[in-house]
């Protein structure tokens, strides 16, 4: 199994603050040594890959906004993110999106399948099939109903006690509301909540084109291959996300 480098993020390197987050503009290598880093020396975060879902979410939710401002690391994963991150620092004009999908394949390829956890996800196990990976290496999987409930999050943190490393699948907003209950109980584990990454490997999802990709329309792609089901998020419930974004890099 490959082992990338391992390293934490540079002192040198100073968050952008969108919407009132702590955005650290970071590229997917330097993130995924820093997560190496992590795990070698024992120290932990809690990672969001921020899109705009997040920050429309944060905008009429409350507790919502309360559980992201708890993450210890954020990333620019939306093309909204990074573009408000580069109007307010033009030094980062070279900054590219930290996807949770590549981030995902990336870490899932590079950790050691017993320090790991899997909660969420629809066939998790397809997932690490597609990468080569021996679904029965010593991952922790829990692709059932996941709860809120106190006792479950109890029993869930006593499962995954030991794992240095536990991706959260369950989509905006429960995987967050999830590590917010785990985090004070898991003092060891780093968390990244990663949507449906784990569909997007295992084909059952497909992505967006490279081009489209690169050119901040993956979102167009998304809505075209499920428009009854995403109709309503991109066209009415992002909307106000997008505005506190552009009223945000205007006051600077």
């Amino acid at each position: 199994m490959a082992n990338p480098p391992s390293a934490p993020i540079p002192s040198s390197v100073t968050p952008v603050p969108i919407v009132g987050l702590q955005v650290m503009p970071i590229d997917e290598a330097t993130l995924i040594a820093h997560l190496h880093h992590n795990v070698e020396t024992g120290h932990r975060d809690w990672i969001v890959t921020l899109n705009l879902d997040h920050v429309a979410r944060s905008g009429r939710e409350p507790s919502y906004r309360k559980a992201l401002e708890g993450a210890t690391l954020i990333v620019a994963d939306g093309a909204p993110i990074v573009w408000a991150v580069k109007k307010k620092r033009p030094d980062l004009s070279s900054l590219d999106r930290v996807t949770g999908a590549d981030a995902t394949r990336h870490l899932l390829q590079s950790l050691p399948p017993g320090q790991v956890a899997i909660i969420g996800g629809k066939d998790p196990k397809l997932a690490l099939q597609k990468l080569d990976l021996d679904p029965e290496a010593g991952w922790l999987i829990f692709d059932g109903v996941i709860s809120l409930e106190d006792q479950s999050v109890r029993d869930l943190a006593e499962a995954i006690k030991g794992r240095r490393f536990a991706f959260v699948a369950l989509g905006v907003p429960k995987q967050e509301y999830l590590i917010e209950k785990l985090w004070p109980l898991c003092p060891e584990t780093t968390f990244i909540g990663v949507g449906g990454s784990f569909e997007f490997i295992a084909g059952l999802t497909q992505r967006a084109p490279m081009w489209m990709q690169k050119r901040g329309l993956e979102w167009l792609h998304r809505l075209v291959s499920e428009p009854k089901r995403l109709w309503r998020r991109y066209l009415v419930e992002y909307i106000p996300g997008a505005i506190a974004l552009r009223k945000d890099v205007k006051r600077g």
